[in-house]
This record gives structure tokens, C-alpha cells and sequence, in this order.
């Protein structure tokens, strides 16, 4: 691959989470393992979150305008002329057909990155949605026939899931792993914690995210098996050091099922619901819920249940890594490739 250049647009703050960040993370590290250059064009995001992107050596391009309004897009188009970008991903459900329309009018070439396709019309050049069920025909009513990249196939994780590694799977399962993801916006983590550690013998390893505003709750939780910490820099070796993980959906349900981890899921919007139902049918998640309804005995009730049933662990680890295998960013720099960058 010759020195292409990707210049990513995506935000992270309590609201959105992290999540569409983390996501083009992996998207850059694949993209930069191919020989290419990437940097971010950012509005919005932690500064922790920030300090991780430049400690893999992307460099992060502050955008002043108000983020997706058209001096936005106006901003990303004038740095992406900058620095020469060949494609410019967009990773947000705030960016609009407006300002996909915006970019795109002014001759760059476009990766949409998405999950609801809810927009009136998708002006990209090249569309993805790695979610389970995801169709491909919601996205031609833009009249465009662009390539579409869908399914678990194309799910976007960071170098470090690429490694594959056979799972431990324990007689006695008593490590549990607490992560709700970058922000936590329903607050879930303490009140997780708190009934584990409260209920049971286990030892709770909760992972706070770097847009998560709370950790002084979790330090106040004060229990000999309770472990905190805070915005790990290799999710997947504390992944692979449990028995047992308690999520809310998103990337990091591709990353456990990778690893062969057996995963508890709350749900936080439709999409993701529909994904953690299904998976749950087929016996390779259990299905929590909605965030929003959490319930302690509910869900210490399924801890204890997994806990003691190492053969429904060994099933559960096979199926998952059945349907992920940590490889979707390299498949995307593919088709990203195949498509030509300028």
C-alpha cells in the first residue's frame, strides 16, 4: 500500500460515549499496520481519550465549528485538502445527510460509518455497518449504488484482538468483569459493583472509561474483591484474565466474543437489543435487558447460574469466537484499497 492518507471525523463525550472513537481507532491501527497515514479531526472528546489517540501516534486536529453544522464540515473538508486526505471516514449519528452531502460536494471520497440507517439519504462512496442483521438495501434510497459493508464480519476492533488466543475456560468461575463502556451514561457501573461484591464471593474488576465522570463512586465502594480501573490500555489481556463479563452491547461484545469470554449484555438502544436478543437465541450471549431497567438479584441471579456451569462457558466461548474473529478492520482497509484512494 502506498502512503494513503485517512483523515477520521468522530467525537466521544458522556452523551455519545466513546465508542465511535475507539471503533476508528482500530480502523487507523489497521490502516497505519498497511503502510498508510491517519489522523482525527475531533470537536468534542476526554482528554483522556485524546492523550490515547496521540500515545498511538495519531495526530488530533481540533475542529472550532460547532460540531456537524456546516461550518464543520466546511473545517474537515478544508483539513482534509490540508493534509492530502484520499478518504475521509465520518463515524457519528449526528452527522447528517447535509454534511455527508457537504464533504462529499467538495470532492472527497467518503467512508460512512453507521448503525441505524436513519438518515434520509447516505452520500457516501463506501457505507459500513458491522451489526448483526444489518441490511445492506436500507442504504440505496440515496439512489447511490455504493458498496456496502455489513455484518460481524466488518466489526472494527484494535490491534490487540487480533491476536488469537485459546480461552481459559475454569471449573470454578469467580473473576467477573464490569464494563459499561466509555461514558456510562445510565451510571450503571457502581450499582453493578456494588450488588456483586455485596452477594457473592467473587472478585469484580470494573473498568471506568475515559469519558466516564463518576469513578469517585467506585472508589467509594470499598470491598476487599472489588478492583477499579480506570481507562485500561489492553482491554483484552484484562478480558482474557475473566470468567465471566457484564457489558451494555457495543464494540466490546465483538471483543469478548473474540476472545472466547462468556458475556452478560444490557442493551441501550434498539439496534443494540435486537443484536443482544439474537445472539442470545442462540445461546451465545445472556440477554440482560434494557439498561434502564437494571435489577441486582436479576442479575446476580444469572451471574451465580454461569458461574457454576463450566459446560454452558465452554459453549458459550465456542460460539462466540464462531461468529467473531477480531479481523474486520483489516477486511474494511481492504475494501477501502480495492475502491482506490486517490
Amino acid at each position: 500500500m502506498k502512503p494513503c492518507v485517512l483523515l477520521i471525523r468522530a467525537d466521544a463525550n458522556v452523551a455519545i460515549g466513546t465508542g465511535h472513537v475507539m471503533r476508528c481507532l482500530a480502523l487507523a491501527q489497521a490502516w497505519r499496520d498497511a503502510g498508510g497515514n491517519a489522523s482525527f479531526a475531533v470537536a468534542e472528546m476526554p482528554e483522556m481519550l485524546r492523550s490515547r489517540l496521540t500515545s498511538n501516534g495519531f495526530h488530533c486536529i481540533p475542529i472550532e465549528a460547532s460540531p456537524a453544522a456546516a461550518g464543520d464540515a466546511s473545517a474537515l473538508v478544508a483539513e482534509a485538502g490540508r493534509i492530502g486526505a484520499d478518504w475521509v471516514v465520518v463515524d457519528g449519528d449526528r452527522f447528517g445527510s447535509d454534511f455527508l452531502n457537504r464533504v462529499r460536494r467538495d470532492g472527497q471520497r467518503v467512508l460512512l460509518i453507521d448503525d441505524f440507517a436513519e438518515r434520509d439519504t447516505f452520500p457516501a462512496d463506501l457505507i459500513l455497518n458491522a451489526n448483526l442483521g444489518a441490511d445492506a438495501e436500507l442504504y440505496r434510497t440515496s439512489g447511490l449504488n455504493v458498496p456496502v459493508l455489513t455484518g460481524p464480519r466488518y466489526v472494527l476492533l484494535r490491534r490487540e484482538f487480533r491476536r488469537h488466543r485459546e480461552p481459559r475456560i475454569r471449573e470454578k468461575a469467580d473473576r467477573v468483569l464490569v464494563t459499561l463502556g466509555g461514558s456510562d451514561p445510565e451510571d450503571l457501573t457502581p450499582r453493578i459493583a456494588s450488588a456483586l461484591v455485596q452477594s457473592s464471593d467473587l472478585q469484580v474488576t470494573v473498568v471506568a472509561g475515559a469519558g466516564y465522570p463518576h469513578v469517585g463512586k467506585l472508589r467509594e465502594i470499598s470491598h476487599a474483591n472489588l478492583r477499579v480501573v480506570v481507562d485500561s490500555q489492553d482491554m483484552a489481556e484484562l478480558m482474557m484474565e475473566t470468567d465471566l463479563a457484564i457489558i451494555a452491547a457495543g464494540g466490546t461484545l465483538w471483543e469478548l466474543l473474540t476472545l472466547g469470554c462468556t458475556v452478560l449484555s444490557y442493551s441501550r438502544n434498539t439496534v443494540q437489543a435486537r443484536v443482544v436478543h439474537s445472539l442470545a437465541a442462540e445461546g451465545i450471549v445472556v440477554d440482560m435487558g434494557d439498561a434502564g431497567g437494571f435489577d441486582p438479584v436479576t442479575l446476580v441471579s444469572a451471574v451465580r447460574g454461569l458461574a457454576g456451569s463450566r459446560s454452558a462457558r465452554e459453549r458459550m466461548a465456542f460460539l462466540g469466537r464462531e461468529i467473531a474473529d477480531g479481523l474486520g478492520a483489516l477486511r474494511v482497509v481492504e475494501a477501502l484499497q480495492h475502491y482506490g484512494a486517490r
